[in-house]
């Protein structure tokens, strides 16, 4: 939990900062309540929702990611769309956080080496799979292959993942905080252009 005063609230640049901490914690923090956050975007009238885990926030550049599936359904929307909205929620910290941004994908570049670098060797196994995220099976099983259900596979093994793993980022173009307090609700929204915090401004709540 990050600590703070109902009073400091009333600092926008407070606020603004703290935001950017909350999701920082949750990106570093298995604990976090934001370390799993909802993604969601519209393509053809319909709209995608679901929920990730934060993998990295870049304060200077105002940018944040997450992992997926280069086989995944949603990873289709966000390439149609080329724009995501996060949504992150601390009830502990009484805090939510929305964002929206312009999306760049990583596949097979520097940066999706360095994240696959850092993937843990159960984290890996979605990647081996056969089947892409979203496939119709005839059954409850993930895969017919045993040695992923046992996590049999080596590390070395768990390589060939590096085919399917994807980094999603976010260039955070707007943020709406909104605080809630028995001694009144608070609402802000921050607008960046390229990692440049532009504007700044309070909101009925």
């Amino acid at each position: 939990m990050i600590a703070f005063e109902t009073e400091q609230t009333d600092d926008l640049k407070f606020v603004e900062e703290l935001c950017w901490k909350l999701l920082s914690y949750g990106a570093g923090d298995r604990r976090s309540a934001m370390r799993n956050v909802v993604v969601g975007n519209a393509v053809d009238g319909k709209s995608f929702m679901q929920t990730v885990t934060l993998r990295r926030v870049e304060v200077a550049d105002r940018k944040v990611f997450f992992h997926t599936d280069i086989r995944s359904e949603k990873l289709n929307a966000i390439q149609q769309s080329g724009h995501l909205s996060w949504l992150a929620h601390d009830p502990t910290n009484r805090s939510q956080i929305r964002l929206f941004g312009e999306t760049a994908i990583h596949h097979r570049d520097a940066l999706c080496a360095e994240h696959w670098a850092k993937t843990k060797h159960p984290s890996r196994r979605c990647y081996l799979s056969p089947e892409g995220p979203g496939t119709r099976i005839e059954g409850v099983a993930s895969s017919e292959n045993k040695y992923l259900e046992n996590f049999a596979y080596t590390m070395e093994e768990s390589e060939a993942g590096f085919e399917n793993f994807v980094v999603v980022e976010t260039c955070v173009e707007w943020m709406d905080w909104y605080y809630t307090h028995s001694k009144g609700n608070r609402r802000a929204e921050f607008e960046y252009e390229n990692g440049v915090l532009k504007s700044m401004g309070w909101r009925v709540s």
